[in-house]
């Protein structure tokens, strides 16, 4: 009976011993899913702020364009009434101001 008993004795050492196995790989894994979930959200985060950025030169971008299209479209009336002024009246004869769309 004694073989019996040691028996016993190294199949529970032995089932530790996988226990703690599989918990030191389950933990493991636990810590490196963690860890590539924070890289990603961090990713997330950055790429969230780098398009909110994009996003405000492109409406900066808009509006300057747009004040840049009234801007010429006042000259253009400028340059017209110029030429009227400057001819006999003969706008037709003016050069024709070209408007930014």
């Amino acid at each position: 009976m004694e073989w019996l008993g040691a028996l016993a004795v190294v199949s529970i050492v032995s089932g530790i011993t996988i226990a703690v196995v599989v918990l030191l790989a389950v933990r493991s894994l636990r810590v490196t899913l963690n860890d590539g979930a924070l890289r990603q959200t961090q990713q997330i985060k950055r790429l969230i702020e780098t398009v909110t950025l994009l996003n405000q030169q492109q409406q900066s971008a808009h509006q300057k364009i747009q004040l840049l299209a009234e801007t010429n479209h006042q000259l253009g009336e400028e340059l017209a009434a110029l030429y009227e002024r400057m001819g006999e009246g003969e706008p037709a004869s003016a050069p024709t101001p070209r408007l930014l769309n």
